[in-house]
């Protein structure tokens, strides 16, 4: 019996990948999950938490000053997390999730936000 490289066991898991029925076109496990049931309710809690995101800045236009502004962004980050989630099933080719989530910068300014509020 001869023994494989893991070199040569690696190239033939990708050639057989490959190999896998071409009439059937290969998914991603986003899209895999974005289509089960699980993923569905992702999709609808996504929805939810834009609507929570709406609320937000309905309140933030009750607001005044830097609270307002910080409410804003708030509703924005919030917003933004949800579209993302709500968004899974519907991408385009060449598009990510990701993309659509508020970045670490955006978080790291909305935590300076909250901060400066705390402040006497």
């Amino acid at each position: 019996m001869q023994q494989l490289s893991r070199r040569q066991l690696i190239k033939l898991i990708k050639e057989e990948l490959l190999k896998a029925d071409p009439n059937e076109p290969r998914k991603t496990e986003m899209n895999e999950f974005s289509t089960s049931n699980p993923g569905k309710k992702v999709i609808k809690e996504g929805k939810r938490i834009m609507g929570a995101g709406k609320a937000i800045n309905a309140i933030a236009h009750e607001q005044t000053g830097r609270m307002r502004e910080t409410l804003n962004k708030i509703s924005e980050f919030v917003w933004k997390t949800g579209l993302a989630l709500s968004e899974i099933d519907s991408l385009k080719e060449n598009e990510s999730v990701a993309n659509k989530l508020p970045s670490v910068t955006e978080l790291k300014q909305l935590h300076k936000e909250i901060q400066r509020l705390e402040k006497l």
